[in-house]
């Protein structure tokens, strides 16, 4: 039977879904043939070195008769900088369009496909903002013709972030951890570092959040710095723009955008639903797309979009274009639930459901804002990540553990403890014999040896990890403790402090743009309520 069953993260399209993903990749074909764009279509399976910037766990690997390294294609946009690095340019400008599927690696068992189906435009040689306009013009039209009506376009640039940090008085690492802070919106990790800086920017002081509302008032003030005078004229034309020709569409910029790719060098657009909680396009200006494959550069501006998308648009109900659905809140039941909720109340949500939950695991808040979801630790992410929960709440030992797709945005500093690795007197982790280490958590004893050079055999224990030296199962554990009175009963002495773990506050991507104003008010709350007990 096992020949019947599909491999995991794939699924058959039949019936009337793959009709409408046929009706939606005929439209596009129909609408960029008129427009003079040339259809390409690259094969599935690439040399890996086309992929070498994409993280190795994220790409399905392959070999050929011949031992080569290939990968499926995760992407469509590197497999025609390759055709082009191959072929002689004749055209000065060259307009391609694509429609293929792409293969991504997902988290095992989490319930998500490995296969989507993408299509795009790439316009090639041409380094006047004219290609932005076009190719935003284009993604436009087809939410026009696909009738999406509320869509909501994100203006951002890769150079902004460097060239601001560029005029502070500040350290190549300070420079480095704030980036990193800023465009994984990491409050948390960017006061840390921003409170070490004298006449840090008060204008620059929510920096990871600055986006929608906010950060329109932000690039206002950032004008004063000749730095991105070029960069906020070029968003004011796109906004101009679109406010003339598409009047229904609303436009924002996001002053904390991380660059989607390494090769992209300059505007970034993405084209976000609300209703959907997700972006329909996204793209932008990449003139270092040919860098992998040749010494020459090339200008280039692309947009994509996901065809699924407009397919999960096309089949909701009537009903489901609700636009006062609940913020979704997914909280680890038991003591992070209890820990939390006196800090949530705080911050302004309403958490009285929760004062008397019965046998129930969904609660909705009385005014109507909130919806909360009560799950296993384990399960928070997955949540999130699924796209049914918008905020999570779970503690950073589970975090560090998982895939993380999400935005982790604050440490709300309850439950706190640390992981330690803990073994008998006389413990020698440099010895000559490797070590065998139990834990419940093998990413991060993995992370911790390695950054230690230390080879060692991991045993992963789900129940009692310090039953493991009593037993001679294991030499050493990696485990969690908050007054270490387990090990000392259990015999075992603190060799080192692995890391901290605490509470943390993590936000799906889309719910930050879907739900910008109460979710943006609740995390400023949050920080004034957490400085406050410093």
């Amino acid at each position: 039977m096992g020949e019947k069953i599909l491999a995991a993260g794939s699924h058959d399209e039949f019936g009337e879904a793959l009709v409408q993903k046929q009706q939606i990749t005929h439209l596009i074909s129909k609408t960029l043939n008129k427009k003079a764009f040339v259809a390409i279509n690259t094969p599935l399976i690439e040399r890996e070195s086309v992929f070498e910037q994409y993280q190795h766990d994220n790409v399905f690997h392959l070999r050929d008769q011949m031992g080569e390294n290939l990968v499926l294609r995760p992407d469509l946009t590197l497999p025609v900088a390759r055709f082009l690095a191959s072929k002689s340019q004749q055209a000065r400008v060259q307009k391609f369009y694509y429609i293929g599927d792409v293969f991504r690696r997902t988290d095992y068992l989490s319930g998500e496909y490995n296969q989507e189906t993408q299509a795009g435009i790439e316009l090639i040689g041409d380094s006047s903002f004219n290609a932005e306009m076009q190719a935003l013009d284009i993604m436009l039209d087809f939410a026009q013709q696909f009738e999406i009506a509320d869509v909501q376009v994100v203006i951002s640039d890769t150079r902004l972030i460097d060239r601001v940090l560029g005029t502070l008085d500040i350290s190549s690492k300070q420079q480095k951890l704030l980036k990193q802070a800023i465009e994984s919106k990491n409050m948390t990790a960017f006061e840390k570092v921003r409170m070490t800086i004298k006449d840090f920017p008060a204008h620059l002081t929510r920096w990871p959040l600055a986006f929608g509302e906010d950060g329109e008032t932000v690039m206002w003030q950032l004008q004063d710095l000749p730095e991105v005078n070029d960069l906020v004229d070029r968003w004011l034309k796109l906004a101009t723009f679109i406010h003339e020709h598409y009047p229904d569409v609303a436009v924002t910029v996001d002053l904390a955008a991380a660059s989607p790719q390494p090769y992209y060098t300059g505007t970034i657009i993405r084209g976000f639903v609300p209703s959907l909680g997700r972006y329909l396009f996204s793209g932008g200006r990449y003139d270092r797309l040919l860098e992998s494959f040749q010494t020459e550069s090339l200008p280039a501006v692309g947009m994509g979009f996901n065809i699924d998308t407009i397919m999960a648009e096309w089949q909701r109900e009537v009903a489901d274009h609700n636009p006062e659905e609940p913020i979704v809140v997914v909280l680890a039941k038991g003591r992070v639930e209890k820990d939390t909720r006196p800090l949530l109340k705080s911050a302004g949500i309403d958490t009285t459901p929760l004062e008397n939950q019965d046998r129930k695991l969904v609660f909705d808040s009385p005014d109507g804002i909130y919806r909360f979801i009560l799950v296993k630790p384990d399960d928070v992410i997955k949540y999130l990540d699924r796209g049914i929960g918008d905020v999570g709440i779970v503690g950073s030992d589970t975090i560090a553990e998982q895939i993380q797709n999400h935005y982790d945005v604050l440490n709300l500093q309850t439950g706190q403890a640390a992981f330690v690795l803990a073994a008998p007197q006389n413990f020698m982790i440099n010895g000559i014999q490797r070590k065998r280490i139990a834990t419940k958590y093998p990413k991060t004893a993995s992370r911790y040896f390695s950054q230690h050079g230390e080879d060692v055999e991991l045993v992963k224990l789900s129940g009692s990890v310090e039953l493991g030296p009593l037993t001679g199962l294991s030499d050493a554990i990696i485990d969690i403790t908050q007054t270490g009175d387990t090990l000392r009963e259990n015999n075992l002495v603190i060799y080192d402090t692995v890391g901290e773990v605490a509470t943390h506050l993590l936000v799906r991507p889309g719910a930050l743009l879907q739900f910008q104003s109460k979710l943006k008010q609740v995390i400023e709350n949050l920080i004034t309520l957490l400085n406050q007990t410093k």
